[in-house]
């Protein structure tokens, strides 16, 4: 998200759709390499008479994130562009919503260090 800020500031108003596709099919990637394993990783340690509701929280974990997020999201962007068309306000409150991601997502990294660890490393 940092990158593709980079680049859509950088870009100015020479960003075109060619160029913004590239950074779009990286974050898909990502999103893609992470989130296949993500739910075998965080429900590896529950014990299997917990594992219907662990796999329940574990969705409305998923889904409430995604909501937050593009309600989030759309305030940032309608915040800075004050319900204008312009195109130049919204370039820029898009790149300020690229950067608002970006620091929310290292955010979410470095409180992921904060999870609390099983002795051992064994499920019950």
């Amino acid at each position: 998200m940092a990158g593709y800020g980079f680049q859509a500031s950088a870009g100015g108003g020479d960003l075109t759709l060619l160029g913004m596709t590239a950074p779009v099919v990286l974050i898909g990637f990502g999103l893609g390499m992470v989130g296949g394993p993500l739910a075998d990783l965080s429900l590896a340690q529950v014990p299997h008479r917990d594992a219907g509701a662990a796999s329940g929280l574990f969705n409305t974990a998923i889904h409430l994130g995604i909501a937050l997020g593009t309600a989030l999201t759309a305030l940032v962007f309608f915040s800075t562009t004050g319900g204008s068309a312009e195109a130049g306000l919204n370039r820029e409150a898009f790149i300020t919503v690229l950067w608002w991601v970006a620091g929310l997502l290292a955010l979410t990294w470095a409180l992921m260090f904060c999870l609390s660890k099983r002795p051992g490393g064994q499920a019950e």
